[in-house]
């Protein structure tokens, strides 16, 4: 038997335990399997419009669901339950107690009463703040929350900090942050969630009084300064990628607790489980990014369909009086395919790479072995001189590059607006396979080699891959679908289904009274 860590132990036995069958019995939520068939089908195709994780997409419908239902001014009783049958419909839950309705809509009472008297900025941030709040009533994160823990309390021990990236002070609040992002994925409002419910633990209790009220409604606008400093820290990208490789033992030691919790008995059963359960992540990898790849694709092929149609074809037949179908098919065609490619052609890491997580989870497991020193310090530096020719060398790559796209289009007869189309979707489509490429990071602790041809190839497309972002950054704040989608369509769909629910519900009542 292995001589684990007490921490470790308690993460065990956390996870031993059995929920409470005492809610069996209860009455549940249901929907009609027909309102529930069409309500699943537009949130698919609606998240394939915002291609993102499953459990940030499932928190972001309750926010989605919460803004629309409270504005609609009923009983907070009513809200939670639509809430809830909402979520059953689009398959983000299964059926669930009317009791747990009961608890959400205490707590949607909270939310009315303190959002009154917030700003409407912070009142915005406060209902991102109760979605979170709801999810996790909804799919706790008590185990996850355990192993950021571990992990933070082993990184702090092991942390050098060699130069002043992060004053004294903060380095508590941003490690821990950075443990979060590195080994859970959190984003910002599950992180501000976390230090919320320490903040504010009234919130969390059965009981919630008028003084407990006060206390929210006079504490969160400062919270919420004092948090949005510390999230958007200058040194939160650069402390993520540092823990990134870190936190792969923490992953595979939760997956192997979830998998096979008895693989700690020996250190033998614990080799081959990690051996295993990183053979096993990497094939839910490679299906997660094929999944995340075929949304992106359908995204871009949806979106560049659109803006063809409507801009690209009305200009060349009606100002220019001369239409180009390969520029037409190209702009449509080529971007989704590219991202095939990029996407489909991960390497994945190698058996050293394997030998070293087994390596740094027996470090962990037992606590015994002390760990390597782990260096956080700035990026490196340069002088005003070499600081002046490296921008001036980006900035003539960056002029070529895109010069040299623009003329190739010119020589296959792209119009003006055909060309500024194929090159910002060349960039988006750049910026996503980046991004879906690295979800391998979630297994790979060794950092790989970069060969002659793929330093070339990097150096080539970095402009690419930067207009390719602040274009993401910029979309992501205008999508136009999207918005059509939650503001214009999505109101007066969801009506429709309750009215169709209340329908089926009736016929339903009438059958068994005359039953």
């Amino acid at each position: 038997m292995l001589n684990l860590r007490p921490q470790l132990q308690n993460l065990l036995d956390s996870a031993d335990q059995k929920q409470d069958p005492a809610d069996q019995n209860e009455e549940k939520i249901t929907v009609s399997s027909a309102t529930k068939r069409i309500a699943f089908a537009y949130e698919r195709f609606r998240n394939t419009l915002e291609p993102d994780e499953a459990d940030i997409l499932r928190r972001k419908a309750i926010a989605r669901i919460l803004k629309r239902r409270l504005e609609e001014g009923r009983p907070s009783p009513v809200i939670a339950e639509q809430l809830l049958q909402e979520l059953i419909r689009a398959n983000y839950i299964k059926n669930v107690t009317k009791k747990f309705a009961r608890h959400i809509a205490a707590k949607l009472e909270r939310t009315q009463q303190i959002r009154l008297h917030l700003s409407p900025a912070v009142a915005a941030w406060f209902l991102d703040i109760v979605s979170v709040s709801i999810d996790r009533e909804l799919f706790p994160w008590r185990h996850e929350e355990m192993l950021v823990a571990l992990m933070y309390k082993d990184t702090y021990a092991r942390v050098e900090w060699t130069d002043n990236l992060v004053k004294e002070a903060d380095r508590p609040t941003q490690l821990y942050m950075a443990c979060h992002r590195a080994l859970i994925e959190a984003d910002d409002n599950e992180i501000a969630f976390h230090y919320f419910v320490h903040h504010f633990p009234e919130w969390s209790h059965p009981e919630f009084n008028t003084v407990s009220l006060n206390r929210l409604i006079s504490g969160i606008p400062e919270f919420y300064a004092k948090i949005q400093t510390s999230l958007y820290h200058p040194a939160r990208d650069r402390l993520t990628k540092i823990l990134r490789p870190v936190a792969v033992p923490y992953r595979i030691i939760r997956d192997i607790i979830q998998r096979e919790p008895q693989a700690f008995n020996s250190t033998d059963t614990l080799d081959q489980a990690v051996r295993e359960t990183v053979s096993w992540r990497a094939r839910k990898l490679r299906n997660r990014m094929s999944k995340r790849a075929w949304h992106s694709i359908l995204f871009l092929f949806i979106t560049k369909t659109v803006i063809a149609l409507l801009v690209e074809v009305p200009y060349e037949v009606f100002l220019l009086l001369r239409f180009s179908w390969l520029a037409l098919w190209v702009n449509i065609a080529f971007h989704p395919l590219l991202l095939f490619i990029l996407t489909t052609t991960v390497r994945l890491p190698d058996t050293a790479n394997t030998n070293r997580i087994v390596e740094e989870v027996s470090k962990i497991v037992t606590g015994e072995e002390i760990m390597s020193t782990l260096i956080i310090s700035r990026t490196r530096t340069y002088g005003a001189l070499t600081w002046s020719f490296f921008t001036l060398v980006y900035i003539v790559l960056f002029l070529g590059i895109f010069w040299g796209l623009f003329s190739m289009l010119a020589l296959l007869e792209f119009s003006l607006i055909a060309m500024l189309i194929f090159v910002m979707f060349l960039g988006l489509v750049s910026f996503l396979a980046i991004r879906i490429r690295h979800s391998v990071n979630q297994i790979r602790i060794i950092a790989p080699r970069e060969g002659a041809i793929g330093s070339i190839f990097t150096f080539i497309s970095l402009p690419i891959l930067e207009f390719g972002r602040w274009l993401a950054q910029k979309i992501s704040q205008i999508n136009i679908f999207l918005f059509f989608m939650d503001r214009v369509l999505e109101a007066p769909f969801k009506i429709l289904i309750d009215v169709v629910e209340e329908w089926f519900t009736f016929v339903r009542d009438r059958r068994e009274e005359i039953v």
